[in-house]
């Protein structure tokens, strides 16, 4: 039995799969912890998620781009998205007030930005988002979709206790738990696009990449900055109008409902 003859839920699980293994492999291989080379690894993944969509699921390159969240997004939820990142943002020189750290920028930090973006942005929301999420979404609620969808990326970062000590690790952990939710909400508000989750996902991942804090107080900023990304970005679901799974319906037709 080929790939595109199997049930729809094995090939959602087998895609999610395989364009991960590309993400890890590349981000791996070319260095990239900071976004060195983000450009090279944002677009395999989005070459490979296309693939996934065109090769299992019979998208051709137009309908599968559309369906993924590439189209053009609604201006709501670009505001939302551009208000949460600069409360966000923010954050950085309310803790150095108050605690009284010193802070740098990693050198040549600009260079890193649309690597960063391309990496920590489009390519993990072209994934969770727009694959995974929208593929659930369709036929569904939003907090059913979005419930189905977390425990994917959850499992995804269980890597990070790899890579970082247990409580930052664990933090983080909790971390993509709550904020899988507004990032899918923000995905519907921007008309079902990736580009909104995107920008804050950026912005949750850079700023930590960039900024760079010394002194007493230091040790306490990737937990004050885990607890912010987490709180922050819940102003989606206040601020944000709710949009219909008639829109959706409407915005990116799919045929599957995963029962």
């Amino acid at each position: 039995m080929t790939i595109d003859s199997s049930p729809r839920w094995t090939r959602l699980g087998l895609g999610l799969v395989a364009v991960f293994a590309v993400f890890q492999w590349s981000a791996v291989a070319l260095g990239s912890d900071r976004g060195q080379a983000g450009l090279i690894v944002g677009a395999l993944v989005v070459a490979s998620t296309l693939a996934v969509e065109r090769f299992a699921f019979g998208r051709a390159l137009a309908p599968a781009a559309r369906s993924l969240g590439l189209g053009r997004p609604r201006a709501a939820g670009m505001v939302m998205a551009a208000v949460v990142g600069v409360l966000l943002v923010l954050v950085v020189p309310v803790f150095v007030g108050v605690t009284g750290v010193s802070w740098t920028l990693t050198p040549r930090w600009p260079l890193l930005l649309p690597g960063l973006f391309a990496q920590g942005g489009i390519a993990e929301e072209i994934l969770f988002r727009g694959y995974l999420y929208g593929h659930l979404r369709a036929g569904r609620s939003f907090w059913r979709a979005a419930w189905l969808a977390t425990l994917p990326f959850v499992v995804v970062h269980l890597l990070l206790f790899v890579t970082m000590p247990w409580p930052i690790a664990l933090a983080a952990l909790l971390l993509s738990l709550v904020l899988s939710f507004p990032l899918a909400r923000l995905f519907d508000l921007g008309g079902f696009t990736i580009w909104p989750p995107a920008i804050i996902h950026f912005v949750v991942q850079g700023t930590v990449k960039i900024v760079e804090v010394s002194g007493p107080g230091s040790p306490a900023f990737p937990l004050v900055w885990i607890a912010a990304s987490a709180v922050i970005p819940m102003l989606v679901f206040v601020l944000g109008r709710r949009p219909t799974n008639d829109a959706f319906e409407r915005r990116v037709p799919r045929d599957n409902n995963y029962r």
